[in-house]
């Protein structure tokens, strides 16, 4: 297993939940073949032909903290510098400073010149997706005092590339866009590492970062959200208001609106509109050229608007530039405008029924896409590079892939269509949302893994699945996925990867005819159903799904079985408090959805009517999944395990969560899923 597997094993006394997590590893009861520290229940006690959830109790088994700048699996580059392999083009980003002289073999890649040098080597390496870490290790520097620089990052040509550094004469650290030649910097920091050491650069859909491992873990130096500079999911540039401290709403039979003005072609505006935890909130969208007594342009008619989501109208073909007005009115139900009290931007102004009114209302202006997200990620490729007023720097090897995790978040099983885990040599598949760092919920993305049932500390990422919409490549997480070797395989996942444009959950499902649980897949996603943590199951030859939809748990059935018409089954709104996570799982020979809230896992029928409550291990103050499945024994006998997080996190490292093993103190008589 990689040595980043677990973070930070090197220095447990370092962190507070680094001791947790060696702790919860160290404690791990067993394992599901073992029996652990749960006893059988004697005969004839439980059996699954009279199974029922409160039958069963749950106790921790295994706490881990998979953490991985490069999923160690995924690697696209590993360099020793044994021999020079010429895989790297040179590129010379300052005509003014002198290429460097590089010299590879013998273990180390030496770069230097006696005069000032900037060099780039960009690799024929890359990923397919924007989710990336590169990692070079630093051996020596040059001892110069105005610039001492390694670079790791993704470059298209010697202008235009993104890349993570530390610059030892300054003892800053940073991040650098640059875009035909011009640059621009963020989350500049102050910072001294002292060589050897590791420095890292991860891209995670918006968000970047710089990291360093000095021989006691990972660090984050610092991390920005650097979409609005260089985008590689494909999603076009916007401009926008983000801020807000009120919530007007329509006044009786006026309008409100915003004023605002473009200098370049827009495909999209739209605002952010709370409607209080409601579904059925709608809301007249409409815009029109110079201000409210302008011509109109188009208009739309919300319906079913999601809580706190942006509500766009959109253009086939871009609008020129200019000033225009977007405009709310006739509403039905609750629903208001997010909106500054004060003016946030300065290129527009809010309106109140057709006249100027003081600060500014969400807003959002989007614009196309120069390039396809395919076409960014082909032209980006891994790239390490150094910058000095003279000598030479010395690095030790190189590794580049797929961007791992910083933690993890909803575990959910990998099954066959009617339910039963996928297992395959003693080992259970399942997906866990991989989280991301800088860049907030679309950082993260779906890795499935396997592990170990007579060990489960041994864990594994083996594969990676990303969602293809609107040629954009995105990070959709919170999923599931449905595998049978005939049928192919199906994939829900949630729409988070954009959700930074979106604010908005909606459950999107693909079809793939080829085996997704190994390697790296991008699949085309299309709508299902609104709400997130889907769990689709196949049940008596009938598609359910189950999700959680603004904290309401909503169960659907399926006339056909490519979930194209949802009927809806039922939705309880658990008396107003959060739940999420929801699973379908049989125990015994019914079905039942599980969820979770900040304090108890719920338990209830198909036709989500309350059941009771679920007795396992809840980590205090956050909102984990209740997996729960059935695990076959010798013997014709059954054990059930739940797969759990929690959200104790680590500010150092980045950290978010740990994965949670809890197994039954019941061993149960008979099979859940005949043998297969």
């Amino acid at each position: 297993m990689n040595d980043e597997s677990f973070h930070a094993r090197r220095a447990p006394s370092r962190r507070s939940v680094l001791r947790a997590m060696a702790a919860g590893a160290g404690a791990a009861a067993g394992s599901a073949l073992t029996g652990g520290r749960a006893s059988a229940a004697p005969p004839g006690q439980l059996d699954v032909a009279t199974l029922r959830p409160a039958d069963l109790t749950f106790s921790p088994a295994a706490k881990m903290a998979p953490y991985s700048i490069v999923s160690p699996n995924l690697r696209q580059l590993d360099d020793h510098f044994r021999r020079d392999e010429r895989r790297y083009q040179m590129l010379q980003p300052d005509p003014d400073l002198a290429a460097a002289s590089v010299r590879i073999g013998d273990g180390s890649l030496t770069a230097g010149a006696d005069t000032a040098f900037f060099t780039l080597l960009r690799s024929d390496t890359g990923q397919r997706a924007p989710y990336t870490g590169v990692i070079a290790d630093v051996r020596s520097l040059s001892g110069s005092t105005d610039h001492d620089t390694v670079l790791a990052g993704l470059a298209r040509d010697a202008g235009d590339y993104i890349m993570g550094w530390y610059d030892h004469a300054s003892g800053e650290a940073g991040l650098d866009v640059s875009a035909n030649g011009t640059v621009r910097t963020f989350g500049r920091v102050k910072v001294k590492l002292a060589p050897p050491f590791r420095l890292a650069f991860t891209m995670t859909g918006p968000g970047s970062n710089v990291l360093a491992d000095e021989g006691s873990g990972w660090r984050v130096l610092t991390g920005a959200v650097t979409a609005d500079a260089l985008d590689l999911r494909g999603i076009g540039p916007s401009i926008a208001n983000t801020t807000f401290d009120t919530a007007p709403k329509v006044p009786a039979g006026g309008t409100l609106g915003q004023l605002f003005t473009v200098d370049r072609p827009f495909t999209g505006v739209g605002g952010m509109f709370p409607t209080y935890q409601t579904t059925d909130s709608s809301v007249t969208l409409s815009l029109y050229r110079d201000g409210p007594d302008g011509a109109l342009i188009t208009r739309r008619r919300l319906t079913g608007i999601p809580d706190n989501a942006w509500q766009f109208l959109t253009a086939d073909t871009p609008l020129p530039p200019g000033t225009y007005y977007l405009e709310q009115s006739e509403p039905d139900g609750p629903v208001a405008w997010w909106s500054s009290s004060t003016d946030a931007i300065s290129w527009g102004r809010a309106y109140r029924n057709g006249a100027p009114a003081e600060g500014d209302r969400t807003i959002r202006v989007r614009f196309p896409a120069a390039e396809t997200a395919a076409e960014l990620l082909a032209a980006y490729r891994n790239t390490i590079g150094v910058r000095a007023d003279r000598g030479t720097i010395t690095l030790g090897r190189v590794e580049a892939g797929y961007f791992g995790q910083a933690g993890i978040r909803d575990p959910v099983i990998v099954s066959a269509p009617d339910g039963a885990p996928y297992i395959r040599g003693g080992k259970l598949y399942f997906t866990l949302t991989n989280s991301g760092l800088a860049g907030g919920i679309p950082a993260a993305h779906m890795g499935v893994f396997r592990m170990d049932l007579a060990d489960y500390r041994n864990l594994e990422e083996v594969g990676k699945i990303f969602v293809a919409r609107d040629q954009e490549v995105l990070g959709d997480h919170a999923g599931r996925v449905i595998h049978d070797p005939a049928e192919g395989s199906r994939v829900m996942a949630v729409t988070f990867g954009d959700y930074d444009i979106f604010n908005e959950g909606v459950t999107g499902y693909a079809a793939a005819r080829s085996d997704v649980l190994h390697g790296v897949h991008i699949v085309p996603s299309r709508p299902v159903a609104r709400g997130i943590d889907p769990y689709p199951v196949r049940i008596d030859g009938t598609w359910w799904l189950a999700v959680s939809d603004g904290g309401r748990t909503t169960a659907y059935r399926f006339t056909d079985d490519a979930f194209a018409e949802p009927v809806p089954v039922g939705a309880n709104d658990n008396g107003g408090v959060y739940y999420e996570g929801t699973k379908v799982c049989r125990i015994g020979t019914r079905w039942y959805i599980l969820t979770s809230s900040g304090t108890d896992y719920r338990v209830y029928g198909l036709d989500t009517r309350l059941v009771g409550t679920l007795d396992a291990p809840h980590p205090s103050g956050w909102i984990p999944h209740p997996m729960v499945l059935p695990v076959p024994l010798p013997g014709n006998r059954t054990r059930f395990i739940q797969l759990s997080m929690d959200g104790d996190g680590d500010p150092v490292s980045g950290l978010f969560g740990h994965f949670l093993v809890n197994v039954s103190d019941q061993i149960v008589r008979g099979r859940e899923y005949p043998a297969r």
